[in-house]
């Protein structure tokens, strides 16, 4: 139970890195990156499905297997599982500046 806990959490940290990205580009970087309004409405719904279940999930995959090869059981520690929960807001800062540029 505390893995499926430790995801929820993992899942909400990415969505708020996702969305701290899309600020920090396109509002609060020396240059930023500007993108239309569709474009924004695609990157904060879209962006935000993105985030949670493509790096989060696949973090969470990652985390199994090393789990896996570590404890012999996917869920025999959670402790992997919370480092992948801080490791998941990089990939998803910086995806933002890919999501904008992609609709610039």
């Amino acid at each position: 139970m505390e893995i499926e806990r430790i995801g929820t959490q993992a899942s909400k940290m990415t969505i708020i890195a996702w969305f701290a990205g899309l600020a920090y580009y396109n509002w609060f970087a020396s240059t930023p990156i500007s993108a239309p309004l569709w474009g924004h409405i695609i990157l904060v719904i879209g962006g935000m499905f993105f985030a949670s279940v493509v790096i989060g999930g696949g973090l969470a995959l990652i985390s199994a297997a090393i789990t896996k090869m570590l404890t012999g059981r996917q869920d025999g520690s959670p402790h992997v599982f919370a480092w992948a929960a801080f490791i998941g807001i990089v990939p998803a800062f910086f995806a933002a500046k890919q999501g904008l540029l992609l609709f610039q």
